[in-house]
């Protein structure tokens, strides 16, 4: 089985297809979001400082300063994504250095702790087997003079967790486990978040019996990843910093028309049939005939460029084709046979006399074996149901 790392995990629960392309896949891009090499540098940084204590010298404010201008000329390149529109470059790297200069401020002489490691890596198994593995990185690992062990991570977001975010987060907890397994006599732990923008620390402690709960469901959750076959994709705020527009049936089409001329974007295909098609539904009658071509286009547009929405010069349209797993009704020829090989497997009261939306339920959540599912899907076909929804562009489809 692959290693999977908490931004592995990450990525297919915010979004499977983001998932797919980067780490199955293997796709990558050149781009770089702002926040992320913002983050890069004021890690790096802090680093150093860290460094530099447990070699006994403690740097100034503008020797880190420095640095951190110096990491921000050095790795600075041409692909970094600005989303925000009127906000340049200079603005983030002050912003980076009002967060340091915070940080510095608030724990100099930096004595409070013992560092043990700065980007500390972890490379560990959730299982005795070891067949469920993990990497990671810690921020900082330190130990404290009455000897509870830290896992420090620093936080450049805009965002400022809860109590109970940080008492439900995954990565330290789960890094709590490989610092333990690492170091067995360690006994307390306190998982530590430093949210740099708004010079706040938050604290949260997991028992032991907490870990094991995680580490199982992590196991689950791999687990799934690892038999998934479908990768769907999630829209959400993560879409407008999501590197695969052009790989997305959700952001593909407005990709592509956002980047054409007036009279190129008005003539092409897609675009011409959503203002087609919203012509037609603001017409009282007698457009039914003609209101059903259009729908038929838009759905064979949908399926020739693998597309989901659909950008025209007002509106947009959202195409939903889904497909069910149907198997032969009490009439059909068929069904004989397959209640025979649901009988002879003692299968029979798990479906309720073979209700067919609980077969369905079962096979999908791969309750049965293999072998049985394989034999019983030899009766199962797929029907495809559609829908078209119109909005607004910039609204919800309705």
């Amino acid at each position: 089985m692959p290693v999977y790392s908490h931004s592995q995990l990450s990525a297919y629960e915010d979004c499977p297809l983001k998932y797919k392309l980067h780490y199955r896949d293997k796709i990558k891009r050149d781009t770089e979001g702002i926040e992320a090499f913002v983050g890069s540098r004021v890690h790096e940084t802090l680093k150093k400082c860290y460094d530099d204590i447990r070699l006994t010298k403690l740097d100034s404010l503008p020797e880190l300063m420095a640095y951190y201008v110096h990491r921000w000329q050095k790795n600075w390149h041409d692909d970094i994504v600005i989303s925000k529109k009127d906000v340049t470059a200079q603005h983030y790297q002050n912003l980076g250095k009002k967060m340091l200069e915070t940080y510095y401020q608030h724990y100099i002489p930096f004595d409070a702790d013992i560092t043990i490691g700065t980007e500390l890596p972890l490379n560990f198994t959730l299982d005795e087997q070891k067949r469920y593995r993990f990497t990671g990185f810690v921020d900082r690992l330190a130990c404290t003079p009455d000897g509870i062990c830290q896992i420090h991570d620093y936080k450049t977001s805009a965002h400022l967790s809860t109590q109970e975010e940080a008492d439900t987060d995954r990565q330290l907890a789960i890094y709590q486990f490989g610092v333990k397994k690492k170091w067995p006599d360690i006994e307390k732990v306190k998982l530590v978040w430093h949210y740099l923008a708004f010079d706040r620390e938050v604290v949260s402690t997991r028992d032991d019996a907490t870990i094991a709960g995680l580490v199982t469901s992590t196991q689950h959750l791999i687990d799934k990843i690892e038999t998934t076959l479908v990768f769907p994709p999630s829209e959400s705020g993560l879409c407008d910093w999501c590197e695969y527009p052009d790989l997305c049936p959700n952001r593909k089409h407005f990709y592509i028309v956002d980047n054409l001329t007036v009279n190129k974007y008005l003539t092409e295909p897609g675009v011409a049939l959503v203002n087609k098609y919203a012509a037609l539904k603001h017409q009282a009658t007698g457009v039914e005939t003609e209101l059903e071509e259009v729908r038929q286009a838009l759905l064979e547009y949908a399926r020739r460029e693998g597309v989901a929405d659909i950008k025209g010069t007002d509106h947009q349209i959202k195409i939903k084709l889904d497909s069910k797993l149907k198997f032969p009704g009490k009439a059909e020829a068929e069904r004989q046979a397959l209640e025979k090989i649901i009988r002879d497997a003692g299968k029979w009261e798990e479906v309720s006399q073979l209700d067919t939306a609980a077969l369905t339920r079962l096979i999908g959540e791969e309750c049965w074996g293999k072998e049985l599912i394989d034999e019983i899907m030899k009766y199962g076909r797929l029907e495809e149901s559609s829908g078209i929804y119109l909005s607004k562009l910039n609204q919800k489809a309705e």
